[in-house]
């Protein structure tokens, strides 16, 4: 046995985690192209470690009955620990923590997020019994993530309007070589992923590896629609004058539903099912939005 088969993937790709999440923001680039380069660079390469692990975790709980829920506690209850930890070691303006202070606490929060994220969502994929079913849960979620982030009632754009620091913290900061040399360009993290992101995306890996579907493809998939969500959010959107803020469920449901449509076996109820679902959610939204208006 090979060192790479003794060690877990999940244990890789956390040490791959904590490795870019604390060591891009330290890296001095010149301006210009070679700048770009890094951020391009260290970015890709985070959010592939964000989604092998997620994989892996997700592997794992499959693997190991108990795990997913042993997460979901362990993780929540770990994570709201470390909240308190500002508090108690007196942080503010006047008293900032350094740099890798700073760096390591974003990171093991990202982390501790992560894993209860998980937790729940590889929990909740035991709901799905069939992969049928998954055809009608997938657009819906992707729809009710669209509600909640586009429409003016909706509760992610509520809480990023008026209370933006709950919603960083229930997010995953995404830090990247600086676009900037100063000192507080390095500590902003170039964009965050929200919880809820990373439950539906156990729950479907979690769903593609016990119903024998097709784990790889989906995620080379997820990788490359998720980095040109990410490029619409930070770079194309902005530049274009409109506010970028996107569901990222949406980018999710096409790809993995795309990618293994012909496994499904929908019987004729279960398509009509599965029309009425997105239907109903495509209505809901359009309510939201006339209400709002």
């Amino acid at each position: 046995m090979t060192i790479a088969q003794a060690v877990p993937r999940w244990v890789v790709w956390s040490a791959a985690y904590f490795a870019l999440q604390l060591g891009a923001p330290l890296l001095t680039l010149p301006s210009g192209w070679l700048l770009l380069s890094g951020v391009l660079l260290t970015t890709l390469l985070l959010m592939a470690s964000l989604l092998h692990l997620v994989f892996a975790w997700a592997h794992e709980a499959e693997r190991v009955r108990w795990l997913a829920p042993a997460m979901l506690v362990g993780g929540l209850v770990a994570w709201l620990g470390w909240n308190a930890l500002p508090a108690l070691l007196v942080w503010s303006r006047a008293n900032p923590p350094s740099e890798l202070t700073l760096g390591v606490y974003r990171a093991v929060h990202g982390y501790l997020l992560m894993a209860a994220a998980v937790g729940l969502g590889a929990t909740l994929s035991k709901l799905i019994r069939e992969k049928n079913l998954l055809a009608p849960v997938i657009p819906f979620a992707a729809m009710v993530d669209m509600l909640t982030v586009l429409t003016p009632g909706g509760f992610v754009k509520q809480v990023m309007e008026k209370a933006p620091e709950v919603a960083e913290r229930a997010s995953v900061a995404v830090m990247a070589a600086p676009n900037a040399p100063e000192a507080t360009a390095r500590l902003t993290p170039i964009a965050i992923i929200g919880v809820g992101d990373f439950i539906f995306l156990a729950l479907y890996a979690a769903c593609l590896i016990r119903f024998g579907l097709r784990v790889r493809a989906t995620l080379i998939g997820l990788f490359v629609a998720l980095w040109v969500y990410l490029a619409l959010v930070l770079w194309v959107l902005p530049a274009l004058g409109i506010a970028p803020r996107l569901p990222a469920l949406v980018p999710m449901a096409v790809v993995t539903l795309a990618l293994n449509w012909r496994a499904f076996q929908l019987s004729r109820q279960e398509a009509i099912a599965s029309v009425v679902v997105i239907a109903l959610a495509l209505g809901l939204i359009a309510w939201v939005f006339t209400r709002g208006a």
